[in-house]
This record gives C-alpha cells, sequence and structure tokens, in this order.
C-alpha cells in the first residue's frame, strides 16, 4: 500500500434530511488510481463532495496528506482552502462556464494561483495534451462537444497543479470512441504523477484503468481490493459487469 494521500474514517454524511454516507471508510495512496463504482444513489458522487468541501461530515474524519505535511482534516476547511492543499474536482456534466472562451475556462483553473510564469508554462502544456482545446481557444466553451467539453473539464482542473484529482463521471454521454479517449488520457495523468480517484459508471473500464477499488451500495462500502480482483468477483461481475460480458460475448 502506497503512502496514504486521502483517509476517510467512519464519514457519516447528510445531503438536507437525508443520511447518505453511513460511515464510509476509504483511503488512496500516493500515485494510485482508486475507482469508486456502484450503482446510481450508492453515495458515490457524495464521497466526492464531502472530499472538496461541498458537503461536511457529521461524524468521521477526512484527512489529506499535503506533500512533506502532516494530515489535515478537511472537514474544517473551505473549498477554496481545499484546492489550494493540491485537490482539484473535476464535477460530473462537465460543468464548463458556457459563455467563457475555452481559454478563460483553463484560466478559472488556476485562480488561486499567483505565479503567472508558471501558469502560463502549465496552460501550454493543457494545450500539448489536448490540442483541440488550443485550436479552439477563443471560442466559447458552450460550443464544444461534450467530449470536448470533458477534456476542457480536465485542462481545468490540471491548471490547478493537483496532487489528487477527483472526477466524477467522466464517461457519461460520451460515445465509446470518445471515453477510450478520456481514459487514455487519465492513464497519463496518472502516470505523470498525479494520484486520481475516479467515481464511473462504466464499471468494467473503470476497474481496467484503476489499481483498487471501492464497491457502494446505499451509503456503506460493501466490497474493496485490487482491481482486477474485483473484476473477477462473480458478484461484481453479475451486479456491475453484466452488460460489459454480453458485449464481448457478442464479438
Amino acid at each position: 500500500m502506497p503512502v496514504p494521500v486521502l483517509e476517510i474514517d467512519a464519514a457519516q454524511v447528510w445531503r438536507g434530511q437525508t443520511h447518505v454516507l453511513h460511515g464510509i471508510d476509504l483511503t488512496v495512496g500516493e500515485g494510485e488510481i482508486v475507482a469508486l463504482i456502484g450503482a446510481n444513489g450508492a453515495g458515490k458522487t457524495t464521497v466526492l463532495m464531502t472530499i472538496s468541501g461541498l458537503l461536511r461530515p457529521r461524524d468521521g474524519a477526512v484527512r489529506y496528506r499535503p506533500h512533506g505535511g502532516d494530515p489535515v482534516d478537511l472537514a474544517r476547511l473551505a473549498p477554496e482552502a481545499i484546492v489550494g492543499l493540491g485537490i482539484a474536482h473535476c464535477p460530473e456534466g462537465r460543468q464548463v462556464f458556457a459563455s467563457l472562451s475555452v481559454r478563460e475556462n483553463l484560466l478559472i483553473g488556476a485562480y488561486l494561483r499567483r505565479d503567472r510564469v508558471a501558469v502560463a508554462a502549465d496552460l501550454d502544456r493543457v494545450v500539448a495534451r489536448f490540442p483541440i482545446l488550443g485550436e479552439r481557444a477563443r471560442l466559447p466553451a458552450g460550443s464544444l462537444s461534450g467530449g470536448e467539453q470533458m477534456m476542457l473539464a480536465i485542462g481545468r482542473a490540471l491548471m490547478s497543479r493537483p496532487r489528487l484529482l477527483l472526477l466524477d463521471e467522466p464517461s457519461l454521454g460520451l460515445a465509446p470512441q470518445i471515453v477510450e479517449t478520456i481514459f487514455d488520457i487519465l492513464g497519463d495523468i496518472n502516470r505523470a504523477g498525479t494520484t486520481l480517484l475516479l467515481v464511473e459508471q462504466n464499471a468494467a473500464m473503470a476497474l481496467e484503468l484503476a489499481h483498487r477499488a471501492y464497491v457502494m451500495e446505499t451509503g456503506r462500502v460493501t466490497l474493496s481490493g485490487a482491481a482486477a480482483d474485483l473484476a473477477d468477483n462473480p458478484e461484481v461481475r453479475r451486479a456491475y459487469l453484466g452488460a460489459a460480458d454480453e458485449t464481448m460475448a457478442g464479438r
């Protein structure tokens, strides 16, 4: 197990009057890709919102270890302070600023940074990784296709120089070929040194990409382990990989 970057310990989280997370335990190690899979309503998005400070646990702890520092309790911090510590959240539905240009959207990702020379260099790196964003830098973000908006959302998150990148359903609504491209990019980002926590409806692709995974049901972790082991687990295959098995059988 790598050195933990993130540890969630017995977190109890409500959304309004609804008790969503029932004592969640979860660990993400340095350099890992960890996937969260489960049915809609299992609480996966709530986990990411709790890490990024958009929701607060009523009980339990959410600890993050900055580079070279002691663990910090994220439950005590505002969302912008959490971004400043090195955590970026790429939300479900991409949520780009449709009326702003592609370039302006990317620069919003660096809004906390004051190192302008380094920001410019990072902007060049993001455009090199996503050439279409450079080609369309002056266009409104709302004019991009769904796949291009996903690339923009990831690029915007990378502009904060995250140590830990949270991704919520990056494949949602995208064509299969675009999904493969996005997942290849996520693998490249991880190999370049960024730790990923991935919520994903496409369980087969998530388990293929991830090192470890957690299965969630109704606000609880019901299974966890190496992603390859969970992909071979009969219960997981029956519940989450059946469609993938049928697709493969038809090829």
